[in-house]
């Protein structure tokens, strides 16, 4: 309520109150679980099928709306006196200074270079890594192959002049000045994300490159996307590549985008500016004023300006940016009242980051303009500071004494067992509070530089390990002990420094003995790191042996292995599944003084049964009561999985049925071990009959009950009874908490994108919100699926824009939303610049998506170029594509008819067909018989030349080799053969049907089963001209075989 009261008066004292009647909370119906919702996707609600739960923010934002929408008169008004005035600036040439004081200008200019030309370009392109170094391959833009420096050395021999600088004759070759460029600044001139960049390290004079002013020397930093006129920025040669491979089969012409260094662009009217940054505190002394050209000036100073201020500003220097009061972004300023705006909402001396640029005067001595950040002034003011800091530092430190440590670390012992014994593994709210606390503890020790005891550091290595963080167990093992956690020799890089002073924590091995070693081995076994377990195992005994290349070290005489630290190793090896290992260890346990326990026959049982080796769980089982040992829950269940994993349901009940008759009460854990195994077999009923049995017997479900009948739910395709039990359980007191879960959110979300009900997704993360549980990354990936199965792809967009590294899968459903606005220009600029971030299979349904969408909208030069990047990239068409196509574009269907003779025909359907048939072609790639009986399908609907095709397509595919079609007996001797694709033919059928015998047309390579040969004859027939009926018999019959073959 507080927020609403303060949107509204803050709408009240800057409008009338009769321009707008706000909603008072009477009269609107509030719901507090959808309260949270504004707070994470800030969309404008709808008007249409408005919800019932509608929110406190929602009304905030209708307040706003309303007030941008009573200015919009002036905001026009304001916005076009902006663009006259911004009209009226000089092109800007910034100065970048480098460390040593020496002059770097960039600028950047843009080239449009035909790619489908018969005049050389004349451009090689070379990759530079993040050292700054040159790769030794080039690209030739004109064929689009790699030259080594081997080869550009032979071209040399052969004549080839090759020189550095402007003069030289045409077809010469301007190659890069290798030494000047090593003492470039490349910095600013690299992909800020890889750190890799892109250089022409060859221009051949006269060519197009050179004529639109290319040269050597230039970075490329950016090219035309796939389809339409948006930039993509590159980083490496093979992106190059591939743009251009994709961009001239929709496009003769490509952009490029290309920055030079050590020259001020073009002859207009421009002028050099030096960008600065300083950060200053009220009062500032300065007055500002607004100029004709739109800048923010400063006009002068006060009386009582800071000596800082009037030392390193001048009148006339220009506010270009002003720090924003939310993170560290710069937000451009343009008049002054964005500069007051920005200044006061800082509390007096809190410091303002302003950036300034000054004019540099026509004529200056560019090496004499040193940094403004650099001045004399300034470094004295950091050093003045710097040293009043460890002034007081010092003084601080002193006041520490041993017993005040000692004090501190009885204190967070205290506060770290107490966390301990509250923490609830199963609370999802309160999951990672134990690691903040250590995280806290280990800071506040830091700032004192204690050191910290077994004790202490066992707390918080338990503390880490209990959140499921055993990296930062490890972490702060090394940096206490001082010893590498892996076992291993030599000096750990851990550091934990505090946040106050900046100390660290100072390393003994007082935090060294039997239980902290043994948390190392844990954590080791949480991570699933073997081998590092086992080698910190052979530092405890100092047995030097050496584990996966890497000898141990030596830990002391005082740190013997007992039972329980076996155990733990074992536990590793057996998670890591390494069986034969574990049964070495566990033979190695009979000959040491060490006995083994319940634990550790549980353990070797469990990783029996994680192997599938029922019968040797069952073998130990036997051994382990021979010992005189009795079993427990866990022995039970770990039988429980042996036997599941073979399929045998009965004999897990039975297990359970013993339980009861030995009097050992079964755990929710033992019995979503039969449960998870009975919905992943479809068996849900049987599951939910189970859940009945565990409640009788007085165990509670946990939420992971709840997630496996929800997910066998789904695997059964019911999403409808997933939300519905779902939502009783959220309605039930008793399992009201077990519901406030992420994993159990995503799946009722999973199961509303089942059902394209995207209003129930978004309702559910309102929800989530409101009980304190953060969506990750799958629950905001199953909301753009529910997105995308609603149609709402705007929805989808701005959901996958929130997300901060979107992995395949958001990736891929981002894509079916662009395909869905028809914005196919991004969704390829997507699937490209991001291809690493797709898996093979997520690639090629990203393609088939693509190819869908495209034909569905009868697009088929997008498809085609879908389908042409999909064969370039390396991937084979799955059936699934073959089938999209023929599904999408409705081929064989049996009430198709022809069209009336008189009416013009479409063939653009056929055409399409013609060009897949090429591009399989070009990669020797089979297509199934159910696309090719749809191709011959579509001719023989549209008759005519388009029939004749079809008759030599099948013609092409009965052969084994090129077929040479022949249309008549008479042959033209002396005539060389001609080569033609099928696209060719259909586009100059007119000018070489009489020349037909002539011509080599590409074979079609059909694969096809045995469900398809019936309709591939029929398509066939429809499309082969009549012949006699005597040779009708064998034809059918050779057809027939051949088609089976």
């Amino acid at each position: 309520m507080t927020n609403y009261k303060r949107a509204l008066s803050i709408f009240l004292a800057l409008h009338s109150a009769n321009a707008f009647q706000p909603i008072l909370p009477s009269q609107r119906q509030t719901t507090r679980r959808a309260a949270s919702i504004s707070t994470l996707f800030n969309e404008e609600p709808s008007n249409s099928n408005k919800s019932p739960m509608a929110s406190i923010g929602e009304s905030v934002r209708t307040v706003k709306v309303a007030y941008i929408d009573a200015v919009d008169a002036e905001k026009d008004e304001f916005e076009q006196q902006q663009l006259e005035t911004k009209a009226n600036r000089k092109k800007r040439v910034v100065l970048a200074l480098a460390d040593d004081i020496n002059e770097q200008l960039t600028f950047e200019y843009g080239v449009e270079i035909p790619i489908v030309t018969t005049k050389s370009v004349g451009i090689s392109l070379r990759e530079v890594n993040s050292q700054g170094e040159l790769n030794e391959i080039a690209l030739e833009l004109d064929s689009l192959r790699y030259v080594s420096v081997e080869e550009e050395e032979m071209q040399k021999t052969k004549g080839m002049i090759m020189t550095i600088g402007e003069e030289g004759d045409e077809g010469t070759v301007q190659i890069l000045d290798e030494d000047k460029f090593q003492l470039l600044d490349k910095s600013s001139l690299m992909n800020s994300s890889s750190g890799t960049g892109i250089v022409v390290s060859s221009v051949v004079r006269g060519g197009i490159a050179w004529e639109l002013g290319v040269r050597a020397g230039d970075f490329l930093v950016a090219t035309s996307a796939t389809i339409g006129d948006k930039m993509w920025p590159k980083s490496t040669v093979e992106g190059v590549r591939s743009a251009i491979s994709s961009r001239k089969v929709m496009s003769k012409t490509m952009k490029f985008n290309f920055q030079r260094v050590n020259e001020v662009a073009g002859e207009c009217e421009s002028e050099l500016v030096q960008e600065f940054e300083l950060s200053l505190s009220r009062p500032m002394g300065i007055h500002i004023e607004d100029t004709k050209d739109g800048y923010v000036r400063i006009s002068g100073f006060t009386e009582d300006v800071p000596e800082y201020v009037s030392s390193n500003l001048k009148v006339g220097d220009r506010i270009t940016a002003v720090d924003s009061s939310l993170g560290n972004q710069l937000w451009p300023v343009s008049n002054v009242e964005g500069v007051v705006s920005a200044v006061t909402t800082r509390l007096p001396g809190q410091p303002v980051r302003i950036r300034f640029e000054r004019i540099v005067e026509e004529g200056a001595d560019l090496s004499e303009i040193a940094s403004i950040q650099d001045t004399k002034e300034v470094k004295n003011a950091k050093k003045s500071l710097t040293n009043g800091l460890l002034s007081s530092y010092s003084r601080f430190a002193k006041e520490v004494n041993a017993e005040e440590v000692d004090g501190l670390l009885s204190r967070c012992c205290s506060i770290l067992n107490r966390y301990i014994t509250v923490h609830d593994e199963n609370s999802v709210r309160s999951a990672d509070v134990l690691a903040i606390v250590a995280e806290r503890v280990l800071e506040s020790l830091a700032d004192v530089s204690a050191k910290l005891d077994a004790k202490t550091l066992s707390l918080v290595m338990n503390a880490f390990i209990t959140c499921g963080q055993p990296e930062r167990a490890l972490e702060a093992f090394e940096a206490a002990v001082g010893l590498k956690a892996d076992g291993s020799a030599g000096k750990p890089q851990s550091k934990i420094i505090g946040k106050k002073a900046k100390n660290r924590i100072t390393s003994s091995l007082n935090g060294l003995n039997l239980y902290t070693a043994t948390d190392v081995i844990r954590a080791h076994a949480a991570l699933g790191n073997s081998p590092n377990a086992r080698r910190v195992l052979a530092a405890m005994e100092g047995s030097y042996a050496t584990i996966d290349s890497l000898q141990s070290h030596y830990w002391g005489d005082d740190l013997k292995p007992d039972t329980k630290c076996f155990n733990t190793v074992l536990a590793a090896i057996a998670n890591a599944e390494e069986i034969i290992i574990a049964e070495e260890m566990f033979e190695n346990m009979a000959s040491s003084s060490l006995k083994k326990n319940l634990v550790t026959y549980n353990t070797m049982i469990s990783a029996y049964a994680r192997c599938g080796r029922r019968e040797d769980a069952f073998a130990m089982f036997k051994t382990m009561k021979k010992a005189g040992l009795k079993p427990d829950k866990v022995t039970v269940t770990s039988l429980i999985k042996a036997v599941i994993n073979d399929g045998d349901f009965d004999t897990a009940r039975n297990l359970l049925k013993d339980m009861k008759k030995a009097k050992i009460k079964a755990d929710v854990v033992t019995y979503n071990t039969v449960i998870r195994a009975l919905c992943e077999s479809s068996r849900w009923f049987e599951a939910k009959e189970l859940v009945a049995e565990m409640e009788a017997s007085g165990v509670n479900p946990d939420s992971k009950t709840y997630g496996l009948l929800m997910n066998g739910l789904l695997k059964l395709k019911k999403p409808g009874p997933c939300l519905t039990l779902f939502e009783s359980a959220c309605a039930d007191q008793r399992t009201a908490a077990l519901m406030e879960n992420v994993q159990l959110y995503t799946t009722a979300i999973t199961a509303a994108a089942s059902l394209g009900d995207s209003e129930r997704a978004f309702e559910l993360i309102s929800r989530m919100n409101f009980a304190g549980v953060k969506p990750n990354m799958k629950t905001l990936t199953a909301l753009m699926s529910a997105c995308v199965s609603d149609n709402k792809f705007t929805n989808a967009l701005d959901v996958y824009k929130k997300m901060s590294t979107p992995d395949g899968h958001a990736n891929t459903l981002a894509l079916k939303a662009y395909c869905g606005l028809r914005d196919y220009s991004s969704a390829f600029d997507l699937l490209v610049g991001k291809e690493s971030q797709f898996t093979g299979k997520q690639s090629i349904i990203s393609y088939n998506y693509i190819i869908g969408s495209a034909l569905n909208q009868k697009d088929f030069d997008t498809a085609t170029v879908a389908m042409t990047t999909l064969l370039q990239k390396g991937f084979i068409p799955s059936k699934k594509t073959y089938d999209i196509i023929f599904n999408t574009l409705g081929l064989f269907q049996k009430n198709s008819v022809a069209k009336d003779s008189t009416a013009e025909k479409d063939n653009s359907t056929f055409k399409f067909l013609l060009k897949v048939l090429d591009l399989l072609e070009s990669r020797k790639l089979n297509l199934t018989g159910h696309l090719y009986a749809g191709i011959l399908a579509e001719a023989g609907r549209l008759g005519g030349m388009e029939k004749k095709i079809a008759s030599y397509i099948v013609e092409a595919k009965s052969d084994d080799t090129i077929r040479r079609v022949h249309v008549d007996d008479s042959e033209t001797l002396g005539s060389q053969r001609l080569q033609s694709s099928w696209s060719d033919l259909l586009e100059n059928y007119a000018e070489v049907k009489h020349m037909l015998d002539n011509i080599d047309l590409p074979r079609v390579r059909v694969q096809i089963n045995e469900r398809e040969i019936r309709q591939v004859l029929f398509a066939e027939r429809g499309v082969t001209y009549n012949k006699r009926q005597t040779k009708g018999k064998n034809r059918r019959q050779s057809s027939r075989q051949k088609t089976l073959r």
